[in-house]
């Protein structure tokens, strides 16, 4: 319990310096690419080297703070994975194209900030989902914050213990631990519902995609066949 409580803290606290972080870092890409200092006549490891240290850092900040994203609201699961791989997905290219052997680098340093160019899309699109996410977790997760918060502002126990505050302390710690635990049990409630959710559409997917493969093989037998009957000669008369 007390290492769920320990993350729960650490992820508030720093979701939204890693926010800000990203957003800062997605400005100075898009201004260097904007004002040229990365442009597409760099050899592909010349513009890795300008550009190696930002794009790892985008990716690293992206997962931790979708983690974060998942914590706080489960049931936007789905659009944030949607969301991650948009961008993350795009600066993987970009860092495969550079490391492409090829007779035509330039050709390749213009494809891969293109790649680059649309992570900087997506990723603004992923920071305003992580702000709303930041302004409106699950219920759950914002009883657990003021639970926090209430924490917090309660007085330090003072040096000297009288037998008043000897006999709250205990009060005080076990209606916190109640609190916390009732409230981790229904995320973990949601978190499950979430999963099955996921499972489901999957699901759903999976299903939908092999009905319409076999309807398009069916109708494919149908046209064959048709059009071997057309080919046909009529039989002669006798």
């Amino acid at each position: 319990m007390s290492k769920q409580i320990g993350a729960n803290r650490m992820i508030h606290e720093s979701y939204e310096e890693k926010i800000e972080e990203f957003e800062r870092l997605l400005q100075k890409v898009a201004t260097d690419v904007a004002s040229g200092v990365v442009f597409e006549r760099l050899s592909p490891l010349e513009l890795w080297k300008k550009t190696e240290a930002h794009v790892t850092r985008l990716g690293d900040l992206a997962k931790s703070f979708r983690e974060a994203m998942l914590v706080l609201k489960p049931e936007r699961a789905q659009t944030v994975e949607q969301r991650f791989k948009a961008v993350t997905q795009p600066l993987k290219v970009f860092k495969d194209i550079l490391f492409q052997k090829t007779t035509d680098p330039i050709a390749n340093s213009r494809l891969a900030l293109d790649q680059l160019s649309r992570a900087i899309a997506e990723g603004a699109d992923f920071v305003l989902i992580a702000k709303e996410i930041q302004g409106s977790p699950s219920p759950t997760i914002s009883e657990i914050l003021k639970l926090k918060k209430v924490a917090e502002a309660m007085e330090p126990v003072s040096a000297v213990e009288t037998p008043e505050t000897a006999r709250l302390k205990p009060a005080r710690l076990i209606w916190r631990i109640e609190a916390l635990r009732a409230s981790f049990d229904s995320l973990e409630r949601e978190l499950g519902e979430a999963k099955e959710s996921l499972n489901i559409l999957r699901e759903e997917i999976l299903k939908y995609g092999y009905a319409s493969a076999k309807t398009s093989a069916t109708d494919k037998k149908r046209s064959e066949a048709g059009e071997t009957q057309e080919k046909q000669p009529p039989l002669s008369g006798f």
